[in-house]
C-alpha cells in the first residue's frame, strides 16, 4: 500500500475476561482485545493492521452488537492475522471476532485463528485479498454461523481454495463456537475440527439426462490471435486451454507471446497476468510500450517524446488490466503457483503468459528437474481446469543430437520439448518457433508449426512471422501455401 495510509493512535483501555462468554483474559490479552468507552457506552476494540503491520483502525463492538470502524482496513485483513507468521498445518477463519476469541480459548491460544472483519458479507473480498497468506497453511476451515446466511456463504467463499485443502466445519449442536464456549461445552469445538469436510461440488450427473445438452449448438468462444494463420487453423483461443509455445534459444519466444498478450489486453480487452522470469518488470513494461508505439524504446528512444510514452502507458499499463509479477529472484514453485492463482482468482486475469516453464527448475540435476517440470505442469493443469483460465506456457527445447540445433532452423517436435513428457501431455495446444538465427540474408523468418492440436486436430506448417528490427514488433508474413496433415488428438 501506499504511504497515503494514516496510522491512528492507539486505543488505551483494559483487559478484562468476557465473563459470559467464558473467554479468559489471557485470550483477550493474545488478540489486543480490549475494553473501553465509546461516546460515554462501554465498548470492546479490536485492532486492525495494515499489510506492513500499522495500525490503522479499530473495529468497534458496542452493546446489543452494534459494529462500528474507527480508523480502516485498507489491506482487507482478518481480525488476529497479525497475531500468526505465515505457514503452518490448520488455519480457522470464524464469522465472527468472538468465535475467534472462543477457539483460541478451547484450544489454548496454540492454532491459528482469524475472524472476518465485518460478518460473512466481508468474507470474499477478504479470502482474495489474503489469498496468498492463507495458502501458506496446509489446511484451511471456514467455520462460519451454523445457520443459513452463514452455510450459502460458506460454500460460495471455499471455492476461492484449492480442492482437498479447503474444508468447511460445522460447531454441531449450536450456533457457532461462542455459543459453545458459552455452554462449556470445549469438546463441540473441538469436533468441528475433526469433522470438518471437504469442498464436494454439485455436479456429478446421470449420463442419461445429457440428450438436451448433446443436442445444443457445440460452439464454443474463442478469443483471436494477432496471427490469422493460428485464428484459421486453431481457431482461436479458448479459455480453458493450455497452450504451450517452445522453441530453441533466442528464437523469438518472448517476443512472439507478448504481442498475443498485447492484442488480449488492448484489442481485445481483456485482463493478462504476465510471468516474465528471464526479465524485470521494467523491461516487461517496455515490450508492451514498444509494442504499442511501434519502435523498441528499449533500445534508444529516437525522437519518441515523453508524452508519447505516456500515451502508450496509459493504453496498456495504464488500463488497470495488466499484472505483472517481480519475483525478486524468488522461484520456488509452490510460491509461483499460489501467486498465479491470486492473479486469477484475485485480480480476474482470465489469460496467464508464463514465460517461462525451464528457467522455474533450472539447477537442478536432470533426474530432479524432470520431476519437477511434471510435478509442476500437472498442477498447471489442474489450475487452468479448476478456474477456466486459459494460459500460455513457454519453455525451451533440449539439445539435439548432431551437429545442427534448434537454433540452426532445425524443425521442432514434441519429443524435443525440454524435461518432462507431461508438458505436450497436459498441453491443449503446442506452437513450435523455427528459424535459423544465423540467417540475417534471405528473409526467410521464424516458422510456426503447430505440433499439436487438441480442438481441430490439424498440424504441420502453421504460417510465418518476421521480426523487424526497426519496429521491435513479430508481424506476420504472407505465405501463399502452407502444408499440414490432419491429425485427429481426443
Amino acid at each position: 500500500m501506499t504511504s497515503s495510509i494514516k496510522e491512528i493512535e492507539p486505543v488505551i483501555g483494559n483487559y478484562v475476561p468476557i465473563k459470559n462468554r467464558n473467554i479468559s483474559v489471557d485470550t483477550c490479552k493474545f488478540f489486543g482485545y480490549q475494553k473501553g468507552m465509546h461516546g460515554g457506552e462501554p465498548a470492546y476494540y479490536w485492532a486492525i493492521y495494515d499489510n506492513q503491520r500499522r495500525l490503522t483502525g479499530y473495529k468497534i463492538r458496542k452493546p446489543n452488537k452494534q459494529f462500528l470502524m474507527q480508523g480502516s482496513n485498507p489491506d482487507s485483513r482478518f481480525l488476529g492475522q497479525e497475531k500468526w507468521g505465515s505457514g503452518g498445518k490448520l488455519l480457522v477463519i470464524f464469522e465472527g471476532e468472538y468465535d475467534a476469541l472462543s477457539y483460541a480459548e478451547a484450544r489454548n491460544r496454540s492454532w491459528a485463528c482469524v475472524s472476518l472483519p465485518n460478518g460473512v458479507e466481508s468474507g470474499n473480498k477478504t479470502l482474495k485479498a489474503q489469498l496468498p497468506w492463507v495458502l501458506t497453511f496446509e489446511t484451511i476451515i471456514l467455520c462460519y454461523d451454523n445457520d443459513e446466511h452463514g452455510k450459502k456463504a460458506a460454500q460460495r467463499d471455499i471455492q476461492l481454495l484449492p480442492p482437498r485443502r479447503g474444508k468447511i466445519g460445522t460447531v454441531e449442536g449450536y450456533k457457532d463456537a461462542s455459543e459453545a464456549l458459552t455452554a462449556n461445552d470445549n469438546k463441540a469445538i473441538m469436533r468441528m475440527v475433526y469433522d470438518a469436510v471437504e469442498y464436494e461440488p454439485d455436479g456429478i450427473v446421470n449420463a442419461s439426462k445429457l440428450l438436451d445438452k448433446v443436442l445444443e449448438d457445440p460452439e464454443v468462444h474463442s478469443y483471436e490471435y494477432p496471427y490469422s494463420f493460428l485464428n484459421d487453423k486453431l481457431k482461436g483461443i479458448r479459455l480453458g486451454e493450455l497452450v504451450l509455445v517452445c522453441s530453441g534459444t533466442g528464437i523469438g519466444k518472448s517476443t512472439f507471446v507478448n504481442e498475443i498478450a498485447y492484442d488480449l489486453l488492448v484489442r481485445q480487452g481483456q485482463t493478462v497476468g504476465v510471468i516474465a522470469l528471464e526479465e524485470n518488470n521494467r523491461r516487461t513494461a517496455q515490450r508492451f510500450i514498444s509494442i504499442n508505439l511501434n519502435y523498441p524504446i528499449h533500445i534508444h528512444r529516437g525522437d519518441i517524446t515523453d508524452e508519447e510514452i505516456k500515451n502508450a502507458f496509459s493504453k496498456t499499463l495504464g488500463s488497470g488490466r495488466l499484472y505483472l509479477y517481480d519475483h525478486f529472484g524468488s522461484l520456488d514453485v509452490n510460491t509461483m503457483l499460489n501467486r498465479i492463482r491470486h492473479l486469477i482468482v484475485s485480480m480476474g486475469c482470465r489469460f496467464i503468459i508464463f514465460d517461462h516453464l525451464s528457467i522455474l527448475v533450472s539447477g537442478l540435476d536432470e533426474s530432479d528437474e524432470r520431476k519437477a517440470i511434471d510435478k509442476c505442469v500437472t498442477k498447471l493443469r489442474s489450475l487452468v481446469e479448476e478456474t477456466g483460465c486459459s494460459m500460455i506456457l513457454v519453455s525451451h527445447l533440449r539439445r539435439p543430437q548432431g551437429n545442427k540445433g534448434y537454433e540452426d532452423g532445425q524443425q521442432t517436435s514434441l519429443s524435443g520439448i525440454r524435461g518432462s513428457s507431461a508438458i505436450a501431455c497436459l498441453s491443449d495446444i503446442c506452437i513450435g518457433l523455427e528459424r535459423d538465427q544465423q540467417d540475417t540474408e534471405s528473409g526467410e523468418g521464424t516458422v510456426v508449426r503447430t505440433l499439436k492440436n487438441r480442438f481441430t486436430g490439424w498440424t504441420g506448417v502453421t504460417g510465418k512471422v518476421n521480426y523487424d528490427e526497426h519496429t521491435g514488433r513479430m508481424l506476420e508474413q504472407n505465405v501463399e501455401e502452407l502444408n499440414g496433415d490432419v491429425v485427429p488428438d481426443f
